[in-house]
């Protein structure tokens, strides 16, 4: 019970570090392409010319071409999806060594799928209270196999935080991001008194992030 008053405490934390990281409904179905600005590298690719190139095209009964409807996007337009349920262990290996255990009874909650069929991934509250509960059971395991000596304070947070938002995110976290997981390491946990379970507590809202769930 105590376990669960800290995790209801501390994940709004986790909600907001899930919306830094998400892209609005618009941009993914953008069609103009941003204009590059001068600071970029001239011998990057323009993401604009890389697209998917169509294999054998069927006509519709209408005679309409199924590829003549397809919409065409800069590359990387197309993120934020949700990461299905059966890469989640292998996404919780890479990054903590090892998948939870509780990952195993929470696959309906992530909506795994039957096999050979496909079904876009979706959350919502429930979705991620357990993303959030599978990630503490991994992020303890985490934590405990050192990396975190002293007590979460203003001093030392943010840059575990960074290192964390770094190697599981594979990006460099925003400043109001790594604010966000300092805040459930340093105000959210304060009240708990085990320091393992306060890095823990950051650790999972890191992992609830879009920067993990989704690619």
């Amino acid at each position: 019970m105590k376990t669960s008053l800290h995790l209801l405490s501390v994940l709004p934390a986790s909600f907001l570090l899930f919306a830094c990281g998400g892209t609005d409904d618009s941009s993914l179905r953008a069609s103009t392409p941003e204009v590059p600005s001068a600071s970029v590298d001239a011998s990057t690719p323009d993401p604009a010319a890389v697209v998917c190139t169509g294999g054998k095209d069927y006509a519709d009964f209408d005679g309409a071409t199924l590829l003549g409807l397809r919409t065409h996007v800069p590359a990387g337009t197309d993120r934020a999806r949700l990461k299905p349920y059966d890469v989640l262990a292998a996404e919780y290996t890479r990054v903590l060594g090892a998948a939870p255990a509780s990952l195993a009874g929470a696959a309906d909650t992530f909506g795994r799928t039957a096999p050979r069929w496909y079904e876009e991934p979706s959350i919502g509250g429930v979705g991620l209270q357990t993303a959030y509960r599978v990630a503490f059971d991994g992020c303890l395991a985490f934590v405990a196999k050192g990396g975190f000596p002293d007590a979460p304070n203003a001093a030392n947070a943010g840059e575990r935080c960074g290192a964390m938002t770094r190697a599981f995110w594979s990006r460099t976290a925003s400043p109001d991001e790594i604010a966000a997981c300092v805040d459930v390491a340093v105000v959210g946990s304060a009240g708990e008194a085990d320091m393992s379970k306060r890095w823990a507590y950051a650790c999972a809202a890191v992992l609830t992030a879009s920067g993990f769930l989704t690619y």
